[in-house]
């Protein structure tokens, strides 16, 4: 009798210990959910008090060729930039650092990007230029050496901030 005694305490202790376990989780989800909403909705606001600022997009770009490239056969040039695809931010501070590698007697070169950026810099052979601007307009821009069309082309892209 004592055994069924012991089971039933036993038994009636683990019930209650399930339902206190079932009342806390109950009230515990809601404060939990509560929390992280509240959390996401400081996030959002933060994120939206504070602005891009924009940070400085380095690069470095160089006069290239097409290997085995026959200018006369093409009926163009064989010159290409190094690097034909640049990625920024708006906001970004874009600085470029374009070398003309070619022998002195060699071609000039341009970076020119028209609207709405407004840049045409000529680097003659063994010289750099560095080129600078803020990104201020979203879009897909090219950019091409004036003297080597159409082969030296690239392109600047410009995207929202994150």
């Amino acid at each position: 009798m004592a055994s069924n005694n012991t089971t039933v305490i036993m038994l009636g202790i683990s019930i209650a210990a399930i339902a206190i376990a079932i009342t806390l989780f109950a009230i515990a989800i809601p404060i939990l959910t509560a929390q992280h909403e509240s959390n996401q909705n400081t996030i959002q606001q933060n994120s939206a008090q504070t602005p891009y600022a924009g940070v400085k997009k380095e690069f470095y770009l160089f006069d290239s060729e097409i290997p085995g490239f026959n200018e006369t056969e093409m009926g163009m040039p064989h010159d290409t930039f190094s690097m034909p695809t640049m990625a920024v931010f708006k906001g970004d501070k874009v600085v470029i650092h374009f070398f003309n590698i070619e022998e002195y007697g060699g071609d000039n070169h341009s970076f020119t990007i028209y609207k709405p950026y407004n840049i045409d810099v000529v680097v003659h052979p063994r010289e750099n230029k560095t080129i600078t601007f803020v990104a201020n307009t979203t879009g897909t821009f090219a950019y091409l050496c004036t003297f080597h069309q159409p082969t030296m082309r690239g392109q600047l892209i410009v995207q929202s901030p994150p």
